[in-house]
């Protein structure tokens, strides 16, 4: 499974070099950025029968800061039989969404209160 970010070192980081590394039958499933998985390589290691199946719910042609991104999903791996492709809207959902705005909403409070928001990312200089 690739769920990596997309900075300078991940873009293309499953490549045709790595996809042969795998063993055969390997599936490969991208739920973190669609730029961090050569898709054209997963294309050719699902034609030549080296992988088993391919899952993603993120594309290259989304990542709009990528110069050169594809202008789509290349069309043999849209149309393999041993793809799936689902959109990533697994947030889309009323009660998620409402938690999602309560959890901002508690950090917002925590922060004017001079406290360290529950779930903050970067770490505070001490």
């Amino acid at each position: 499974m690739a769920a990596l970010p997309l900075e300078p070192g991940t873009r293309g980081l499953l490549d045709a070099a790595t996809l042969a590394l795998a063993p055969p039958g390997a599936f490969v499933v991208n739920v973190g950025r669609g730029s961090v998985v050569d898709e054209e390589a997963v294309a050719d290691a699902l034609d030549e029968g080296r992988l088993g199946g391919y899952a993603a719910d993120v594309f290259a042609m989304e990542d709009w800061a990528v110069p050169g991104r594809p202008a789509g999903i290349p069309g043999r791996l849209l149309r393999h039989p041993r793809t799936l492709f689902t959109p990533h809207l697994g947030s889309a959902v009323d009660d998620v969404r409402r938690e999602m705005s309560l959890q901002a909403a508690r950090q917002v409070r925590q922060v004017l209160a001079g406290q360290r928001p529950e779930h903050a990312v970067n770490e505070v200089p001490g």
